[in-house]
C-alpha cells in the first residue's frame, strides 16, 4: 500500500487513532505494496483468520460486485475501522465479513492467538451461545466475551506489539484452563486483566485459618472450587474479603461455573451482595461466603476446611446451581488476586498458625 494513498486518513477512519492507522499501513506494507489484495493476501496477512479468511474475502467480493479476485486495501482498513467502533457498527462488519459463522470465526481467531485447545475453543464458542438476544448489537453490548473478542480479527495489524487477551499468572493452577481466563477476565475491570497472582492453594496450603490469613485485604480476587464430584465454579469479589463483624457490600461480585461448562452469573440487582469471612468465634456461621439474602449463601466456603454449601437459585444472582448440591466436599481450592495488593500484611497471631 502507497506511503501517500489517502484512504487512510483519520477522518475516514474515526475508530482508529493515528497510532493504529500507521501500525496497520505499515503491517500491510509488509506484504504488499500494492493497492489491492486477494484472497491469498488476506491468508497471509491475517493467518489466525483460517477458513475465514477465504469467508471473508468471498462476501466483501460479493458485496463490492468485484469480480476480478482484488479488492481495494481501503476496505480492508475500514473493516478494521468497524470493528473498533460501536456494537452497532460491530455487529454489521460481523456479517458482512462472516455472515451467521461470526462465531465460529472469533472462535478460530482466538484459538490462533492464544493457542487454545479445541477443548478450550468449544467451550468460548458455547458461551458466545449461551443466551439468546433479539439481535446482534444485543448480543455484543450484554455478552462480555463477545465484545472482548470482537476486536481480534484485526489485532495483530492494529498493534505494535500485540499482547493476547490473556492475563499472565503468577502461580500454577490446575482449575483455570485457558478458555476460562479468557471469560473470567472479560468480565473484570480493565486494570485488573494484566496479571493475577496465586494467594491460595489447596495444594501447598491446608488450613482456613491461613486461607484468612493470605486473602485479608489483599483486594479483587477470584475463589475457585472444585468439589469431589468434579463441579468447578467460584466467585469473584471486586473488594476481595476483609477478616472483620461487617458484611463488605459488593455489588459488582459475581458467581461463575467453570465446569461442567464456563458459565457466568451476573447479580440481579434485586438484593444487595455482599463478600464476608468471618473467624469470630461468637458469630455463626464461620467462613467465606458471598451472601444474597437471609440465610441464603450462594456461595460459602465453610471454616470446617474441606467443606462448603450452596444455595441454587438465588435471587441475588442469575440462575445457577453451582455444586449440584447444597453441600459439598472440597477437592481443590485456589485464590487468585487480580489486582495489586491493598494493605500490608498484618503479623499473623499464634493463634493462627
Amino acid at each position: 500500500m502507497g506511503a501517500n494513498n489517502s484512504h487512510a486518513k483519520k477522518e475516514n477512519f474515526r475508530s482508529l487513532n493515528d497510532d493504529q492507522i500507521m501500525t496497520l499501513q505499515n503491517n500491510l506494507k509488509k506484504h504488499t505494496t500494492s493497492t489491492t489484495f486477494s484472497v491469498t493476501d488476506v491468508s497471509s496477512i491475517l493467518p489466525y483468520w483460517g477458513e475465514y479468511a477465504k469467508v471473508a474475502f468471498e462476501n466483501l467480493a460479493r458485496k463490492e460486485g468485484s469480480i476480478k479476485g482484488q479488492l481495494p486495501f481501503s476496505l480492508l482498513v475500514q473493516q478494521a475501522n468497524l470493528l473498533e467502533g460501536i456494537a452497532s457498527e460491530q455487529a454489521d462488519e460481523l456479517i458482512n465479513l462472516f455472515g451467521d459463522k461470526w462465531r465460529e470465526a472469533l472462535v478460530t481467531c482466538s484459538r490462533h492467538l492464544l493457542s487454545l485447545s479445541s477443548e478450550d475453543a468449544a467451550a468460548l464458542l458455547s458461551v458466545l451461545g449461551a443466551h439468546e438476544y433479539s439481535n446482534l448489537t444485543n448480543l455484543l453490548t450484554a455478552n462480555r466475551l463477545a465484545a472482548e473478542l470482537v476486536r481480534l480479527p484485526f489485532k495483530e495489524l492494529l498493534e505494535m506489539e500485540s499482547t493476547p487477551p490473556i492475563a499472565i499468572l503468577n502461580g500454577k493452577t490446575s482449575l483455570l484452563s485457558r478458555a476460562a481466563q479468557v471469560v473470567l477476565r472479560a468480565h473484570i475491570p480493565v486494570e485488573y486483566r494484566q496479571t493475577w497472582d496465586l494467594l491460595f492453594s489447596s495444594d501447598w496450603h491446608g488450613s482456613f485459618s491461613l486461607l484468612t490469613y493470605l486473602v485479608d485485604g489483599e483486594g479483587p480476587c477470584f475463589v475457585v472450587v472444585k468439589t469431589t464430584k468434579n463441579r468447578v465454579f467460584g466467585c469473584y469479589a471486586s473488594n476481595g474479603f476483609h477478616v472483620d463483624h461487617t458484611y463488605l457490600e459488593d455489588p459488582l461480585c459475581f458467581l461463575f461455573s467453570l465446569a461442567p461448562e464456563i458459565r457466568v452469573y451476573e447479580p440481579t440487582g434485586l438484593r444487595e451482595t455482599y463478600c464476608y469471612i468471618n473467624i469470630q468465634p461468637e458469630v455463626q456461621p464461620r467462613g467465606l461466603k458471598v451472601y444474597g439474602s437471609n440465610i441464603c449463601w450462594p456461595f460459602f466456603i465453610c471454616e470446617e476446611y474441606g467443606k462448603g454449601m450452596t444455595t441454587p437459585h438465588s435471587s441475588s444472582f442469575e440462575k445457577c446451581d453451582l455444586a449440584g448440591e447444597a453441600n459439598f466436599k472440597i477437592d481443590t481450592l485456589e485464590i487468585w488476586r487480580v489486582g495489586p495488593p491493598q494493605k500490608r500484611k498484618k503479623e499473623r497471631s499464634i493463634l493462627d498458625k
